[in-house]
């Protein structure tokens, strides 16, 4: 270390022009340190401006001198950086708001202490030499530099934010030097922030798991724990991984920079801070977590908002109070129940309201993937792991670590991948296709089907240890025709929904299709009523009631409703009637779309061949038609 240090003074020696040029800005920070102390009506003196600028021009300067002194030890630059990111750090506070307090000044002096206590260190390693050089300004020198600082602030980006009110926050500032930590909380305070101090990453990381944080300024140079562990282990753990993080560091290398945004991080800022810029990056991080956190609360909100819809009948509510009881239980769900009757939903529910909430929810139909990708899907590859596999790409195991993955349809998983899903669901652990590395997953699985799995595994079509595996508690959906009671609610909420969605004004439902509707048997469930009425809106004109005429023919030609079955001086048939119905509501898909065939198909769910037919068959020409509004 001696021969380091020896090494490093004789290089710093060598170099007396530069030295001299160090010395002289040191000496003009002392001056008008000092000059500010002594003057005890700071805010009366116009020259106060220019003495502050005049600090934070000098500072500026010994910084960039410093850099010069490459070939010196990596302490060595550190012990000149510390006090010298203080000097400039105040002076920049100083000049923000030209509130000028005794106690900043006298940190600025002990900072320019300091940091003539570290060079004449090594100037009296190096050489016998002292220098005392006196560094005067006129008048004239101080109002070109007073203007050209403000010039510069002035023109910084994001300047004009400095005047608007910032959200306020707790703030945990990790950094184990004390002047950067009292530079920070002084800033910091001044805006109306909470500062939360910790000198090492391990007391960061007791206070971020004990007290409310809203946002962390994070050193990466400190000793024991550096400041990439801190994050790894924030960004690691399910309590504190939302906590935004912004790296203040002296490293200003692309790699280090690069790095820390991989592992987390918001952004990366270096020292000495700008506080203009500061505060705008704080204020962009606050916000965006702020609505991210706005936009969780939102869908929550929705997705319970939804459940109570359904859970109007007796049964409906029994589910959602077994559902509400076990969400915050780490253990595995199996919904059974026809297709379309809400269980995604219902998992999406349970996902929210337990401890998963703030990770991934992955939900995959099992029965959508073909055999030969199964595998690659849920597990992911390697590069080279077969033809077409340029890169590397984690499955749906690995996207949804942590949070849940909901898996539709699982009684339609293939017979050869079920034993690899046992190893997941019993050793929590599972590889890529091409790699010998195993993957560690934390994960909650709910799964559903329509299929009787007990069955499936009597005919040998699923896996009993599987079947056993795959859920602790089992929840029976019923289906729509089973609670009528849900039906009309269901159907408001879908009139609500949709009408929103399509930005379309309706006024209601007419009473007969209600009645009507509480009388289907809905074999699609939900879903099918779901698409009912946003087809029933699509045909309906704006400011209208819903008719019974605009449903689909797959209603009406299932069920004769109550309005079509009282025809008491009626005299057409059954397929007469049908006819009549289906040249109706060609007839107004066709208004809808201004006659065009293809739009007019998908509103009445047939192909355009289909429509041709038709349109031949009835003799209806579609130039004839008058354009709905």
């Amino acid at each position: 270390m001696t021969r380091a240090i020896n090494k490093s003074s004789k290089d710093f020696s060598r170099n007396l022009s530069q030295k001299q040029t160090l010395q002289q800005q040191l000496a003009g920070v002392l001056k008008y340190s000092k000059r500010l102390m002594q003057d005890n009506d700071l805010l009366s003196r116009e020259e106060s401006a220019a003495d502050i600028a005049k600090i934070y021009a000098l500072g500026e300067k010994l910084s960039k001198i410093v850099d010069d002194f490459s070939e010196m030890s990596g302490d060595m630059v550190h012990d000149l950086r510390t006090p010298l990111n203080g000097i400039i750090g105040y002076g920049e506070m100083l000049l923000e708001d030209f509130d000028v307090e005794v106690p900043d000044l006298q940190k600025v002096l002990s900072a320019a202490r300091g940091f003539q206590k570290a060079l004449e260190t090594m100037v009296s390693c190096g050489a016998t030499e002292t220098i005392n050089v006196e560094c005067e300004a006129d008048a004239t020198d101080r109002e070109t530099m007073i203007q050209g600082t403000m010039d510069s602030l002035s023109s910084m980006e994001g300047h004009q934010i400095l005047s608007e009110t910032i959200i306020r926050a707790s703030i945990l500032v990790v950094d184990d030097n004390e002047i950067n930590r009292d530079l920070f909380s002084s800033h910091l305070g001044r805006q109306g922030h909470k500062v939360i101090l910790a000198k090492n990453g391990r007391e960061a990381l007791e206070i971020s798991a004990n007290e409310p944080v809203d946002l962390i300024l994070l050193d990466i140079m400190m000793p024991e724990m550096n400041g990439f562990e801190v994050l790894e282990h924030l960004k690691s753990n399910p309590n504190m991984e939302n906590i935004p993080v912004i790296v203040i560091s002296a490293l200003d290398t692309i790699a280090s920079a690069v790095r820390c945004i991989q592992m987390g991080a918001e952004d990366y800022l270096l020292k000495p801070f700008n506080p203009v810029l500061l505060k705008v990056r704080l204020n962009s991080c606050l916000e965006k977590k702020r609505l991210k956190e706005f936009s969780e609360a939102l869908e929550l909100h929705n997705l319970q908002e939804e459940v109570q819809f359904i859970a109007e009948s007796k049964v409906m509510q029994n589910i959602l109070n077994t559902v509400f009881t076990v969400s915050r239980n780490p253990i595995n769900i199996l919904l059974h129940g026809n297709s379309g009757t809400g269980k995604e939903v219902i998992a999406r529910v349970i996902h929210n309201r337990s401890d998963r909430k703030k990770r991934p929810f992955v939900a995959v139909n099992c029965a959508s993937i073909p055999e030969n990708l199964m595998e690659s899907e849920f597990f992911g590859y390697e590069k080279g792991a077969f033809t077409g596999a340029d890169s590397g790409r984690g499955g749906y195991f690995e996207e949804a670590d942590g949070g849940t993955l909901f898996l539709d349809e699982i009684g339609d998983m293939p017979m050869f991948i079920q034993p690899k899903f046992m190893r997941v669901l019993q050793e929590g652990e599972g590889r890529r296709l091409g790699s010998s590395k195993s993957f560690t997953y934390d994960l909650r699985i709910i799964s559903a089907t329509n299929k009787d799995l007990r069955q499936e595994v009597d005919v040998g079509r699923f896996r009993k240890d599987l079947f056993y595996r795959i859920f602790s508690v089992e929840i029976n959906i019923p289906p729509l025709k089973d609670r009528r009671e849900d039906i009309v609610p269901l159907a408001l909420f879908f009139l609500n929904k949709v009408s929103k969605r399509f930005d379309k004004q309706v006024a209601g439902f007419a009473p007969d299709i209600l009645s009507f509707f509480e009388q289907y048997s809905w074999p699609g469930n939900v879903r099918q009523l779901q698409h009912e009425v946003e087809r029933l809106v699509a045909f309906t004109p704006e400011g209208k009631e819903i008719l019974l005429k605009y449903c689909s023919q797959e209603l009406l030609g299932m069920k004769n409703p109550p309005a079509i079955t009282s025809l008491d001086d009626a005299t057409l048939s059954l397929p007469d009637k049908i006819k009549e119905l289906e040249i109706n509501c060609i007839n107004e898909a066709l208004s809808k779309t201004g006659g065009k065939k293809m739009p007019a198909a998908k509103l009445l769910g047939i192909t355009r061949v289909g429509l041709d037919n038709k349109i031949k068959r009835y003799g209806i020409d579609p130039s004839h038609l008058p354009a709905t509004p």
